[in-house]
């Protein structure tokens, strides 16, 4: 027979029209069966197929507004010593769909009623059956169980499947096909005729299995085309306000084909077709596929027999597939177990994640991971770049914003990730916190591969010699080999539940510390504001006594000239320590005030505060040979009395600390920048250790090379807390013998 494709008039017309077609309502249904279906409230035949006559000799119009009862009275369906009407009844009434099928006689014909179910109706469906075949299925049935429990891998178990499925059906193809998870399929198991090509390995568009076609294959799990070329017959009704297509015909046995599927399976050559789904998990799997070349009817209950093969194969696969999970997962999980344990007894997350011996890497089978958190990115094994990171985030916190995300072909969500693909075809992330931008990333390389496909997966539609599109599916299951690119091995669910427990405990684990932090932050808060008082406090308090002993030392040595010349250099002494420890309550009185005090900002002169400091500086350490050098000093928004503090502290030192050097020299000056107003206070004097860090801020803190230098070690930490209450930043650049630099940075205003 010359294969004819389908044509069609849209030119935009391709396979995935068929996602479109209504296969459920065809209005026909295959000729080797006939079909009536009867209302449920009334009992009465509302829908007949055109085929009636050839079955029970009656035409449909002598069927169509009778009662079911009417029908069996008559004797034109015999059901042997039961009464079909109450069997049925029954049937309807407790939805036992399991007693299907029921034998029957019709004209001395052995036949199967199979009752199912159509929203106001319920269907009679009548097939041929062969009732000598029960002793045999339940011979191979028994073979085929034990073979494919036996079966110790899942390559085993599904070519038994292939095998025992044509042991009973006696097909010249038996294929196990997987769905991927894009929807395409592989012939994974294969059982043939010697003369035939092998299909094993070959692959297939989704377009060749159309989406409502696959939801019918989760409710309908056999289903039989017995003729390709078979007439569909016609469904009839004389209701008011129905049509042939008004009957839902999803969960009939012998409901027609779509036009495009029959032409599909007449550009293979294929005569008959049967296919049994294969679930796991509620999701469809795969079909177990079968092609005979000949026209070919099953009987039901031998289509049933290959269901329940496809139900063990579902189990064993289900069986064989979670001891690999779990065996995975134990091993991710032992890793994340020992990631909690250094994570609880470690503050740094970072580190923790991506340092030591177990890290992300441990959790999954990638390649590479990446860590974003607090502002940085962290990356560890084969990984993109970090601006690359930082752009693939960004497109996916605006596109993808779901708390786990994955894929196998980065480029096509991201176009610029082709650049990389060499190191990230896969992305498996999670989000951690979308408002702080904190995020998990694994990758997995390309995996380059040779793709066998069934013929050209890329040409559905083509175009006849009078210029019509039409559509026409593979014509053949020849090779057509395709080099796959950009895609990566896939995330497995073990994958996926190992990095769905990492966010679960690590976002508890940040938000218990976030917690913690809040607390130690409140009791800080609490024991800054008692050590001020108690600053305050004992500095006020000591003023009193201070001056007494200072007072009396002078009236010691006015008053007593006997005294000896010691007793006299220990009494300077005395009044020399009482002035400098009255210095020093004077400077922490002024540091513990400093958090009582509210600013009172204003624009403030700094220039006029600078020259003011300069000269006090220069008179209190007598260095009148100082070059003091003032640049540009662009105004600040400040408390003017703590601003005046903070040039005067640093001014001064700068004035003390380089006094010694043969030519002494201070700059001072302020620039506007991109992050606000930037002062400078530059000196040439002794330089600071910069391996003693912050410690110049810190109260009461000298460093070795300064204690030559009057000083108490309050003037620095006054600045610094002084510029912190201004939300300033201060920090310095320096070397011993080569100087000190400090840079106040405020914000501009």
């Amino acid at each position: 027979m010359q294969k004819q494709p389908l044509t069609v008039n849209n030119p935009m017309t391709d396979l995935s029209n068929c996602d479109k077609e209504p296969i459920h309502i065809p209005g026909k249904i295959q000729p080797h069966g006939f079909l009536l279906a009867v209302n449920k409230t009334t009992w009465l035949i509302d829908f007949t197929s055109a085929n009636t006559k050839q079955f029970t000799g009656l035409e449909p119009g002598q069927l169509l507004g009778k009662s079911l009862a009417d029908i069996v009275a008559a004797g034109v369906i015999n059901c042997g010593n039961a009464n079909l009407f109450d069997v049925v009844q029954y049937l309807v009434n407790t939805n036992a769909q399991e007693a299907n099928p029921i034998a029957v006689q019709i004209n001395a014909q052995a036949c199967n009623l199979i009752v199912n179910f159509a929203e106001h109706h319920f269907l009679l469906e009548f097939e041929p059956s062969f009732p000598d075949i029960d002793k045999e299925l339940q011979r191979l049935m028994g073979i085929s169980l034990s073979k494919i429990l036996e079966a110790s891998t899942i390559e085993e178990i599904l070519q038994f499947t292939a095998k025992q499925v044509k042991e009973i059906i006696h097909y010249d193809r038996i294929m196990v096909y997987k769905f991927w998870e894009d929807d395409h399929g592989e012939v994974v198991g294969e059982e043939r005729e010697p003369h035939l090509e092998s299909f094993m390995g070959l692959h297939y568009p989704a377009s060749d299995i159309p989406k409502q076609a696959r939801e019918l294959y989760k409710i309908n799990l056999v289903r039989i085309i017995a003729d390709v070329t078979a007439v569909p017959s016609a469904l009839f009704t004389t209701q008011a306000g129905l049509s042939t297509t008004s009957l839902n015909l999803t969960n009939s046995v012998l409901r027609a084909v779509s036009p495009i599927h029959i032409q599909y399976l007449q550009n293979m050559d294929v005569r008959s077709s049967f296919s049994i789904s294969v679930i796991i998990n509620d999701r469809l799997w795969g079909l177990i596929a079968c092609h005979n070349y000949t026209p070919k009817f099953i009987d039901y209950k031998a289509r049933n027999s290959c269901k329940l093969i496809a139900r063990i194969l579902s189990s064993a696969l289900e069986h064989r597939l979670e001891i690999e999970r779990k065996e995975k997962s134990k091993e991710f999980h032992g890793a994340l177990q020992e990631i909690l344990k250094l994570l609880m007894r470690d503050w740094n997350v970072a580190e923790v994640l991506m340092q030591q011996k177990v890290n992300l890497l441990s959790l999954t089978e990638a390649c590479g991971a990446a860590f974003l958190f607090e502002g940085c990115i962290y990356v560890i094994g084969e990984t993109p770049g970090d601006s690359e990171i930082s752009a693939l985030y960004n497109k996916i916190k605006k596109e993808h914003r779901s708390s786990i995300f994955h894929t196998t072909n980065l480029d096509k969500i991201f176009a610029s990730a082709g650049a990389y693909k060499n190191v990230a075809s896969g992305l498996l992330g999670c989000s951690i916190s979308w408002e702080m931008d904190e995020y998990i990333m694994w990758f997995k390389p390309e995996i380059k591969k040779t793709v066998k496909w069934a013929g050209n997966p890329n040409k559905p539609v083509e175009t006849d010699e009078q210029g019509n599109q039409q559509i026409s599916p593979r014509r053949s299951f020849a090779v057509w080999s395709e080099e796959v690119e950009g895609t990566s091995e896939p995330w497995t669910s073990a994958d996926i539940g190992s990095v769905m427990k990492l966010r679960e405990e690590l976002i508890h684990m940040l938000n218990s510390r976030a917690n913690q932090v809040r607390k130690l932050n409140d009791e800080l808060k609490k024991a800054y504001e008692e050590l001020d008082t108690f600053s305050f406090t004992i500095s006020h308090d000591l003023k009193t006594p201070l001056a007494s002993i200072r007072n009396y030392s002078e009236i010691l040595l006015e008053d007593h000239d006997e005294l000896t010349d010691d007793v006299k250099k220990i009494l300077n002494k005395v009044i020399k320590n009482t002035e400098r420890m009255d210095v020093l309550i004077r400077e922490v009185l002024s540091y513990s005030r400093i958090g009582k005090q509210d600013l009172h900002l204003k624009k403030l002169p700094v220039k006029l505060l600078v020259e003011t400091a300069v000269q006090d500086a220069l008179s209190a350490y007598g260095s009148h040979k100082t070059n003091v050098q003032i640049g540009n000093l662009p105004e600040v928004e400040g408390d003017e009395i703590m601003i005046s503090q903070v040039f005067g502290n640093l001014i001064g030192n700068a004035v003390k600390y380089s006094a010694k050097n043969d030519t002494p020299l201070v700059k001072i000056e302020g620039k506007i920048t991109a992050d606000g107003i930037l002062y400078t206070v530059q000196d040439n004097g002794i330089g600071i250790d910069m391996l003693h860090g912050n410690q110049v801020f810190d109260l009461f803190k000298r460093m070795d090379n300064a204690k030559a230098y009057e000083g108490t070690g309050v003037g620095l930490a006054i600045v610094k807390r002084i510029l912190e209450k201004h939300k300033a930043r201060i920090w310095y650049e320096s070397g011993q013998g080569k100087g000190t630099t400090f840079f106040i940075l405020f914000k501009a205003y």
